[in-house]
C-alpha cells in the first residue's frame, strides 16, 4: 500500500472509536492523488462556511462590484452572538472590506461575517460555489438568523469534498485569481479561532509570519450544538503539501466545549495526515 492507502486506512481505524457521523477528504496537491469517505455526504458546516463566503467576496471585488480598500460600518443589522468581537463594539464602527473579511477567518467573528454576506451578497454566494462545481454548498441564511431555530442543517452545509476542493482551489492559486488567492491564504494562515485539524501540531509563531517559510497552515474550522465540528485546512512543509477536510456530526460532548468528541475526531485526524504526508 502507498501513504494514501495507508493514511486512509488510518482515519478509518480513527474514525471507528467515534460516535456519530464523520466524513473526510483529502488531496496530495504534489501528485494530485485524492481518497475520500463519505466525501459527497452533505453535512451541517457551522463556521466553515465562511471560506465559501470569503471566496464570493474575492469574486465581487474582482467582478468590480467591491475593493478590498472599500470602507463598511458595522451595524445593527449585523450583530450576532458567538464567536467574534464586533458584538461588543459600537454601531457605526468602521472598516474596510479586508478588515472584515480578516475578523470573519482569523478570530470567527460573526457579525463580521454578516458583513461579508451582505457585501457579497448571499445568493451570489451561492452561485459562486455553484459555478465552482461544489453543488452541495449552500448559505441558507445570514448569521443569528432565528427562522432556523437551532438546527445547522438550516444554516449552512457543505461536504468534505467541497470544502478540500475549495482548498485545494485556493493552495493552487486557481480560487478567483492567483493574486486573490495568495491573499486568501495570507488570511487563512493567521487563523487562531477554531483551527481544530491542526490543534495538535507543532505549530508557533511561525503561522503568523506574513510570509511563512517551509512549514505553515492555512486553515478554517467551525463547531455547532449536536456535536458539529468542520475543519479544512491547507498543510505546507518541505516535505509534503496537502488539502484537507473532516466534519462531524452527533458526536457527544466532553468536559469542555474545546474538548468535545468531535473535537478530538479532528485533532487526531489531522495530526494522522500531518504524520503521514507532512
Amino acid at each position: 500500500m502507498g501513504r494514501m492507502q495507508d493514511l486512509e486506512a488510518e482515519l478509518l481505524r480513527l474514525g471507528g472509536a467515534f460516535s456519530g457521523t464523520w466524513t473526510a477528504a483529502l488531496t496530495d496537491l504534489t501528485t494530485g492523488e485524492h481518497f475520500g469517505i463519505d466525501e459527497d455526504v452533505v453535512m451541517p458546516t457551522a463556521s466553515l462556511i465562511k471560506v465559501p463566503i470569503l471566496v464570493a467576496l474575492y469574486t465581487a471585488i474582482a467582478d468590480g462590484r467591491l475593493a478590498l480598500a472599500d470602507r463598511t460600518k458595522y451595524e445593527q443589522v449585523h450583530i450576532c452572538g458567538g464567536s467574534g468581537v464586533l458584538q461588543h463594539l459600537a454601531f457605526g464602527t468602521e472598516m474596510t472590506v479586508r478588515d472584515a473579511a480578516m475578523l470573519m477567518i482569523i478570530i470567527s467573528d460573526n457579525a463580521a461575517t454578516n458583513m461579508c454576506i451582505d457585501l457579497a451578497g448571499l445568493d451570489q454566494v451561492n452561485e459562486t460555489m455553484a459555478s465552482l462545481g461544489f453543488t452541495n454548498t449552500h448559505l441558507y441564511r445570514r448569521l443569528g438568523d432565528r427562522s432556523a431555530g437551532l438546527d445547522p442543517r438550516k444554516m449552512n452545509v457543505s461536504s468534505a469534498a467541497d470544502i478540500c476542493g475549495l482548498m485545494t482551489l485556493i493552495a493552487k492559486h486557481e480560487a478567483v485569481s492567483a493574486d486573490a488567492s495568495e491573499d486568501m491564504l495570507r488570511i487563512l494562515r493567521r487563523c487562531n479561532g477554531r483551527a481544530e485539524l491542526s490543534h495538535l501540531l507543532p505549530w508557533n509563531e511561525m503561522n503568523m509570519l506574513d510570509n511563512p517559510r517551509e512549514n505553515w497552515v492555512a486553515e478554517k474550522g467551525g463547531a455547532f450544538i449536536n456535536g458539529v465540528r468542520t475543519g479544512g485546512s491547507i498543510f505546507h512543509t518541505a516535505r509534503g503539501y496537502f488539502a484537507m477536510s473532516v466534519f462531524g456530526e452527533g458526536m457527544l460532548a466532553g468536559s469542555a466545549g474545546h474538548e468535545a468528541e468531535g473535537n478530538r475526531l479532528l485533532w487526531e485526524m489531522g495530526k494522522a495526515a500531518w504524520e503521514a504526508l507532512g
